[in-house]
Formats: C-alpha cells, structure tokens, sequence
C-alpha cells in the first residue's frame, strides 16, 4: 500500500484576502496574500511557503505520494510543483494534481468534503487503500503524520491538546472540540463549542481535544459518507468534519482519535502571516 497524502489547497482565501492594518510585513509578501493561495505565499527561509514545508514533513513521513487539491483558477501551485518534480527536487517522491470543480449553480467551492470526493473521483487509484488528508494553511509536523499513518484505527484524526497549539485564548475557544467516548473513539465533533460544552467535555474526558483538521481514511468507507454529507445551513458548503461525524455516528467505533500536544502553525489572514515567520525560522 503506498503512503498517501491529500492537501487541500483549493480554498478561495478570502479572509487572507481581507484588508488588515499595522502589518509588519513587507509589499511582496501582502501582494502574494491577495493574489496567491494561502500554501503558496512565502513565508519561510529562502522563499519557501507553508505548503513547501508540508511536502518536506511528507518526504520525513515516508510519504510516497501527495495529491494538492486546487482551485481550477489557480494557475501558479501546478506548473511550480510539476518544475520542481521534473528538476528532481522532490526525490522519489509523487506529486499528484485534482482540481476542485465549482457547480454551474455555485460561485465558489462547495467545501472540503466535496474536495476530497472530487479528489478521489479524479484518480480512481486513490479509492481503494488508505490516505492522509490536511489542510494546506497550517503545519502538520512529520510526528503527527507519521502517528496518523501508523495508528490502529481504520480512521482517525489528530486530537490536539487546546492549551498546547499556541494561539491566543480567544481564537482558541472557538476551535472545534471532539466529544469521545472512553476507549477514545470519537463520538462527534463540536464546531465552535459554547464554554459550557468545554467545561462539560474537560471534566468528562480530562482534557480538551481540538481538531485541526488532519485525518486518515480508509477510501473505500469514507466515500459513501462523502457522497451524502449535506451543505451546512449557514456556511452552504459540505464539510469534512460533518463527514466525519455522520462516518462517527453511524457506524460506532470507526473513527479513533490520537492525542497529540504540539504547536499547529496557522495561516488564516495576513496577520498572521509574522507570527508564521517567525516559527518558520528556527525550522
């Protein structure tokens, strides 16, 4: 079975986008944040972005291949990792391309779990054996991969610690919470969870599990949840840990979680992009 990796980079990053004050970066890097997809902007040592990183982390795993699920307007991720595959930069390692088509009806994509399922419609090879998924705006460090990928669970995600990833309380308290029962499979997970559904968690199960949103599959399970997860009434868009949830709760015992305490660098809007950077530089 090939170790496999899907990152999702195909989002419209809009509050990247968003106009922000006092920021200490300079006019390259706030012109790439308003034109470049999150992954690609550079924010590391030498011009490296967050998503060459992520490839590095993959290569560290053991990861054979990687897919990078994109915009089909994104015209710069393709053309840049198939340069460098050909350059050999990449070692034996496959990069692998999908687009996430938008509906004649939609004007932006439909959410992540409809860019999993067009990522697996897109190469059939992918819906047999097992897979890795993350985001492609946070760091996922080559432990958390390789815990993943060698975990007992047929599926399951990262549960990280809430008081270890770093981020200000505020922000914090609004990362969804896992709820699990006591052999810690996962139960459901809260988006956006209330203090008193914190406290509540906290003294039931010892600790507060957040998700970051970095999983691994079985392809051939997860795919008919894929199928018929709904669009969220307020977002209007299919949401992988809406699938997760459904694959959760109807089929008991399918999805574990594994604790993990460690930073998650995040990079959701130009402010953010400083704090990255400095991360980035002892890296």
């Amino acid at each position: 079975m090939k170790k496999r990796l899907l990152i999702l980079a195909g989002g419209m990053s809009s509050r990247m986008k968003k106009a922000a004050e006092d920021l200490a970066i300079d006019d390259k890097l706030v012109e790439q944040a308003n034109t470049l997809t999150k992954g690609m902007i550079s924010v590391g040592r030498e011009g490296k972005s967050l998503l060459d990183y992520q490839i590095i982390n993959a290569q560290e795993a053991g990861m054979e291949e990687v897919m990078l699920l994109l915009h089909p307007e994104d015209a710069v991720t393709q053309s840049y990792y198939e340069n460098r595959q050909a350059q050999g930069d990449l070692g034996t390692l496959t990069v692998l391309f999908a687009r996430q088509r938008i509906a004649p009806d939609r004007t932006r994509p439909a959410g992540t779990s409809d860019a999993v399922l067009q990522s697996l419609q897109q190469h059939p090879d992918w819906q047999q054996g097992r897979f890795i998924v993350c985001n492609s705006d946070n760091l996922y460090s080559v432990k958390a991969l390789i815990l993943l990928w060698h975990c007992d669970y047929p599926n399951a995600l990262i549960s990280y610690d809430r008081d270890a990833l770093g981020f200000p309380e505020e922000r914090i308290k609004a990362f969804a919470l896992m709820k699990t029962d006591p052999s810690g499979y996962l139960l459901d997970i809260i988006e956006k969870p209330s203090e008193e559904q914190a406290a509540a968690l906290l003294q039931t199960q010892g600790r507060l599990g957040v998700s970051m949103n970095c999983f691994v599959f079985e392809a051939a399970q997860l795919i008919p949840y894929l199928e018929k997860t709904p669009f969220h009434p307020v977002r209007n868009e299919k949401e992988l840990p809406t699938t997760v949830s459904l694959l959760a709760q109807e089929q008991p015992g399918s999805v574990g979680t594994v604790p993990l305490a460690e930073v998650v660098p995040d990079l959701t809007s130009k402010h953010d992009i400083v704090i990255v950077q400095a991360y980035l530089a002892n890296f």
